[in-house]
């Protein structure tokens, strides 16, 4: 069963403390979700968990990999959606899934990439370049990764961005469904409403310290 174990993570930015002492543990089956203001390390938090950023201080382990150590390891278990689609403008919906299943040596075929394009609604759009694409349509390229990469772990950064209502019931499922399936899930919101149909735990940032949401210092 898959863990997730952030222990005593604190992260700065030259002077600016922007994470103190966090601590984090998820399970198999759960959505951890962060709620707090804008600059309050919620991107930060995910960034480190994804690994894209360094740890300073502390420790984070998947299962028995600690990521500080571990990296490429720990990069093949999860999947990161931020505020970037990373998507290649020139290249279709198809030709993007295909680099991305290149990229990260996943063992997914080609009718199943298709198969994730068309459960995100895109299937008619298939071989056209994405830099035509809206922001919502490319929000849910992105979103097809989840299908097509069957990570462990997924961490989602303001996933309902540009998500139209039916796209964020589209997303709720997706997610409820990967959490069912065993899937682990961080994802950082500042929209409750949207967040609410889903199985979570809520979390608060705020000061750099990380609480349960009705519990205080």
């Amino acid at each position: 069963m898959t863990q997730l174990r952030a222990v005593d993570i604190a992260h700065r930015f030259g002077r600016r403390v922007v994470l103190r002492s966090v601590t984090l543990n998820c399970v198999a089956g759960e959505c951890a979700v962060l709620y707090g203001a804008n600059g309050s390390g919620k991107s930060t938090l995910l960034s480190l968990l994804a690994t894209r950023l360094r740890i300073q201080q502390g420790h984070c382990h998947i299962d028995d990999l600690d990521i500080k150590i571990h990296g490429e390891a720990a990069r093949k278990r999860t999947l990161f959606i931020g505020h970037h689609s990373h998507l290649y403008g020139h290249l279709s919906p198809l030709e993007n899934l295909i680099f991305f299943r290149d990229i990260y040596q996943l063992d997914v075929g080609r009718e199943e990439l298709i198969e994730a394009i068309a459960k995100v609604g895109l299937a008619p759009f298939i071989h056209q370049p994405v830099r035509w694409f809206s922001a919502g349509m490319k929000k849910r390229l992105s979103l097809a990764r989840i299908l097509a990469g069957r990570p462990a772990v997924l961490l989602l950064d303001e996933p309902y961005s540009a998500l139209d209502h039916e796209g964020v019931r589209w997303l709720n499922g997706v997610i409820d469904t990967f959490q069912k399936q065993g899937g682990l899930v961080v994802l950082a919101s500042h929209d409750p409403e949207r967040v609410a149909a889903l199985n979570h735990t809520p979390w608060r940032l705020d000061g750099g310290v990380l609480q349960p949401v009705g519990e205080t210092q």
